[in-house]
């Protein structure tokens, strides 16, 4: 009976070392799958911290590259203005053309005359109406017009109602002539021949010539207006048969002379 006894114990004993062997193998595998659960969640954690970095890397790229993009934007649209000033600061106008027609007589004898047509061109260059003939003695011509200048920076962002001078014909007149007593070519008063092609000015226009003189007096009220410069011009060319004489305005100055040859009768060639 003690034996049995013994060897019941014994075999008790074996059970629990077998039950405690498996506990403890089952508690090392969980212990293993935790320590690896947590190793993946680090890993899963360090990964999405990376994809992260890399993803405000990449928001922050696209807002630089938008930047960069809007700032060559600006930067090409201020070279295309600038371009544009350039070009009008440089343009001539043609706004009218003087064909002389004939001269009579000599500066010796002193009974010297000019006859020569006066015709105000549009911006093509295209005459606006018919030509006027006129003669003066000698052969000094003065053009007088009434020229509008704006500021620089008008000019410069080439806004389309200050991009240029403005003129408006008065007269012209001969060098043995009084300012006064020359022919009137947009008399006060009368529709200017720019205006009679069909074109309406505009009330800037309107404006500009209703108060010129106010302008011309007034600088402050000018100034507000982009006016640089608001006065009389009136210059003067010598004139010799076969030539042609157009008047040109330039977008940041005033009037002036080119003179070529003038075309044959029957020529082809543009006014």
């Amino acid at each position: 009976m003690k034996i049995l006894s013994t060897l019941n114990q014994l075999a008790g004993a074996m059970v629990s070392l077998v039950l405690l062997a498996i506990l403890g193998a089952v508690g090392w595998f969980l212990v293993r799958t935790q320590i690896g659960q947590w190793a993946i969640e680090a890993r899963l954690a360090e990964r999405e911290a990376q994809v992260q970095s890399l993803q405000n890397e990449l928001d922050s790229s696209r807002k630089q590259i938008a930047a960069l993009n809007k700032d060559l934007e600006a930067k090409l649209l201020e070279i295309q203005r600038l371009d544009t000033a350039l070009r009008l600061l440089k343009v001539d106008h043609r706004v009218a053309q003087i064909d002389v027609i004939s001269q009579q007589g000599s500066a010796e004898t002193k009974d010297l005359t000019t006859t020569f047509s006066f015709v105000e061109l549009d911006g093509s260059g295209k005459p606006i109406e018919k030509p006027r003939l006129f003669t003066v003695q000698g052969d000094m011509v003065y053009v007088d017009a009434l020229v509008v200048k704006f500021s620089d920076e008008a000019v410069e962002v080439a806004d389309p109602l200050r991009a240029t001078s403005f003129c408006l014909f008065r007269r012209v007149f001969g060098e043995h002539q009084q300012p006064k007593d020359g022919f009137p070519l947009d008399p006060v008063g009368d529709q200017p021949a720019a205006y009679r092609g069909g074109r309406e000015p505009s009330d800037f226009e309107r404006d500009i010539w209703s108060k010129f003189w106010h302008y011309a007096n007034h600088p402050e009220e000018a100034a507000k207006k982009g006016i640089r410069a608001a006065h009389g011009e009136a210059p003067f060319q010598k004139l010799v048969p076969g030539k042609r004489y157009k008047v040109l305005l330039r977008s940041s100055g005033g009037l002036s002379f080119s003179t070529e040859d003038l075309p044959l009768q029957g020529s082809d060639k543009a006014m």
